[in-house]
């Protein structure tokens, strides 16, 4: 009789902690960046509820601007991101994940301070280097709805959640980068790798190879982590730099004089994004 009476009160106390944590995921919006400062903004405006630290990450739960949001540092590059990406995901099942922070510039009409949205996102250092050049691949993946691995250069972010980004960004007043306004621009393409572009003549070959508009060194293994998983993912960038330099100026030297303009502009792009999800 004792043993019943004790399994019963262990099968309630997993019920109730299942429960619980079930509860505490739904609905949550996944809030991501790569560097403190470009989370600075956010996690100055959050309610916070609770902290967790889980394998060197630290999760950070509370509200923002009314939504129940869970918001984590990623950490700098592709592995990281990926990691991340998929603790989040097995940790709080969130509704949607919004990646926020820098970029490099790769088309010319991307200036510093703007706000560029792709609609895809590439690895653009995953592929084969023969003897006379290397040639980008698609990475093979198992997607939701499918039974077999198919390869995928793109990764596409969600639709529905792109489309309350053009919204996001009518109203919107960002800091000028010198004596410029900045301006949204979505759609286009994107890559990601784990190198920091300063050369032009790499800007060129991401130009003709992909088409890219941007690019970084986390958002491609965000959204093919959120697409392998089935979870709507958007990634908002505000370019720092343009990747190689602008020719009076390195990367380096324009992402030091820039960076915090630009991570404050993604951030309050993503707060006003905030406002018109569910």
């Amino acid at each position: 009789m004792k043993k019943k009476i004790v399994f019963t009160w262990i099968l309630l106390f997993v019920l109730v902690f299942f429960i619980q944590s079930t509860t505490q995921a739904k609905g949550k919006i996944a809030l991501m960046y790569a560097f403190d400062q470009e989370g600075a903004l956010l996690r100055s405006k959050l309610d916070l509820k609770d902290s967790i630290f889980v394998k060197g990450r630290v999760f950070w739960i509370g509200k923002l601007e009314g939504k129940k949001v869970v918001i984590v540092n990623s950490g700098v590059g592709m592995t990281n991101a990926a990691m991340t990406t998929q603790l989040l995901i097995d940790k709080y099942n969130p509704e949607e994940i919004i990646f926020t922070g820098i970029c490099g510039g790769i088309d010319s009409s991307n200036h510093i301070g703007d706000i560029v949205i792709p609609d895809s996102w590439a690895t653009h250092d995953y592929g084969y280097y023969g003897k006379d050049d290397f040639v980008p691949d698609s990475i093979y993946v198992i997607l939701p709805g499918q039974t077999k691995e198919a390869g995928v250069l793109f990764f596409e972010v969600d639709k529905a959640v792109l489309e309350k980004g053009k919204l996001a960004g009518q109203n919107l007043k960002l800091k000028p980068a010198g004596e410029r306004i900045p301006q949204v621009r979505i759609g286009g393409k994107g890559v990601s790798g784990n190198s920091f572009i300063d050369q032009k003549e790499k800007r060129d070959y991401l130009k003709e190879k992909f088409d890219a508009q941007i690019v970084d060194m986390e958002s491609a293994a965000v959204v093919q982590v959120a697409n392998v998983n089935g979870i709507p993912v958007l990634v908002v960038r505000s370019c720092s730099d343009l990747a190689g330099g602008s020719g009076s100026a390195t990367a380096s030297d324009e992402l030091r004089g820039f960076f915090k303009v630009a991570a404050d502009n993604s951030a309050s792009f993503v707060l006003e994004l905030v406002k018109l999800l569910k």
